[in-house]
């Protein structure tokens, strides 16, 4: 049955209605736009990660594919320019062939796995042409009307499952974003159980063209990736966005000799932000050759940062340490000190006295590589146990709760400290350098 955007959000109550006109507000904001399910309009791109893929596709187009990453192309609706290089890591800078909103002249892109059709939306921003195949006649149907509703041209709906007998034109790119799904609807975690099996069409793909994009599950395992994927693999994204891992993205080449590929991490900023992206690229080679400094302990007025999941997943575990200059507190704990600055005020130990300045607050916020992080004023430190947790439930009756290096989860801790959820204050249970655990009342640094 046919359904109109306006219908869907109808149906959804406040919270995911809001959520899915954030997702695509380009797409909200038009009236007669057809949508066969909840379910396609749920897991189809959002604009932001649309676009994002769609920067790379005119990064390929402009050269970068050879010899320098993709990644320092922004976004297809650039925020604004990045530093080049941060603490020795690497950042993106925006180029204003990216940024033009202009097709490539004579450009083709192949979208194998078209959906609600948003990414072949996004793609015909920077292409000339794009052909959008999708097997499920409805889904398609509605895109080819959709596409001329929403003004995108060159676009060329065909409605076909893509099989290696299949015979696709040469093309500049094709991207694919294989179901994760088999036909009783239960999630499949293998390459070659996605639909299509990405593995048995990857040669035939790079015959036709120089480049092959591919969105693969966020779960999927960085180094099994590269081993599964080959010496074509030149670049994995991990992208961010509002605060979670949204894609996992892998850019392979045809015409470039084998080397490590590159991990990107990508934090897009949330849909009301003006904020300018933050992108990091590093190989896996740098993260086992880094050398981590571990803190000797943790003490009031610290400025405690907290990984964002991209950087997490990426695997930048000790680099933060040797490129930024930060301080672990473990090996398998993955937090992170700055020191505090000299002279400041003394911090509060209890909740509801005064603020006072927050020692390293300033310095975090314009730290290097800070927007990877979340940065928080350590209030005070406690031993881990029976005596702290009684102490904090009559101290602090609702806090965020953390574990991290632990034998038991964040949910177990909390019911554990009988403490409620929500409030400023975060407290993260850890295991320091020494071995020993704790817990460190936090705030958030401003």
């Amino acid at each position: 049955m046919k359904r109109s955007f306006a219908d869907i959000l109808a149906g959804l109550d406040g919270d995911r209605a809001r959520k899915v006109a954030r997702k695509l507000p380009e797409w909200a904001s038009v009236d007669g736009l057809e949508i066969p399910s909840a379910l396609s309009l749920e897991q189809c791109s959002s604009t932001a990660t649309a676009q994002y893929k769609a920067s790379l596709v005119s990064a390929c187009r402009t050269g970068c594919c050879c010899g320098k990453t993709v990644a320092t192309h922004g976004p297809v609706n650039g925020r604004g320019p990045l530093p080049e290089e941060v603490g020795g890591m690497s950042e993106a800078k925006f180029c204003s062939s990216s940024l033009s909103g202009k097709a490539e002249d004579g450009m083709l892109v192949l979208d194998l796995t078209g959906g609600l059709g948003v990414d072949s939306w996004a793609f015909a921003q920077v292409a000339e042409r794009v052909v959008y195949y999708e097997r499920d006649a409805e889904l398609a149907a509605a895109a080819d009307r959709n596409f001329a509703r929403l003004g995108a041209t060159g676009i060329e709906v065909r409605c076909e499952t893509v099989t290696p007998r299949t015979e696709l034109p040469e093309a500049d790119l094709i991207y694919a974003d294989p179901a994760r799904r088999d036909a009783a609807g239960h999630k499949v975690f293998l390459l070659e159980d996605c639909t299509p099996d990405i593995l048995t069409l990857l040669p035939m793909l790079l015959q036709k063209a120089p480049a092959v994009l591919l969105k693969l599950s966020p779960m999927a395992d960085l180094a099994m990736l590269a081993g599964r994927l080959g010496p074509s693999l030149r670049e994995i994204h991990v992208v961010e966005l509002d605060g979670e891992v949204r894609e996992l993205l892998c850019l392979l080449l045809r015409d470039t000799a084998p080397a490590e590929p590159e991990i990107i991490v990508a934090r897009l900023p949330e849909a009301a932000a003006v904020s300018p992206e933050a992108i990091l690229r590093f190989r896996m080679t740098d993260e086992r050759e880094a050398s981590a400094v571990y803190a000797e302990g943790v003490q009031p007025g610290d400025v405690l940062l907290e990984p964002c999941p991209a950087l997490l997943k990426a695997g930048a575990f000790r680099l933060p340490c040797e490129r930024w200059g930060l301080r672990k507190l473990a090996p398998s704990t993955h937090l992170y000190l700055r020191p505090p600055v000299p002279g400041a005020k003394t911090v509060s130990s209890a909740p509801g006295e005064p603020k006072n300045s927050v020692p390293g607050a300033n310095e975090a916020s314009s730290a290097p590589g800070i927007r990877f992080f979340k940065a928080r004023r350590v209030r005070e430190v406690l031993p881990f146990g029976a005596a702290a947790f009684k102490q904090l439930k009559q101290r602090c009756p609702r806090a965020e709760i953390t574990a991290r290096n632990l034998p038991l989860g964040s949910d177990a801790l909390r019911k554990k400290m009988g403490i409620a959820p929500g409030g400023d204050t975060h407290i993260f249970g850890c295991r320091l350098a020494d071995g020993g655990a704790v817990l460190i009342v936090s705030e958030k640094a401003v």
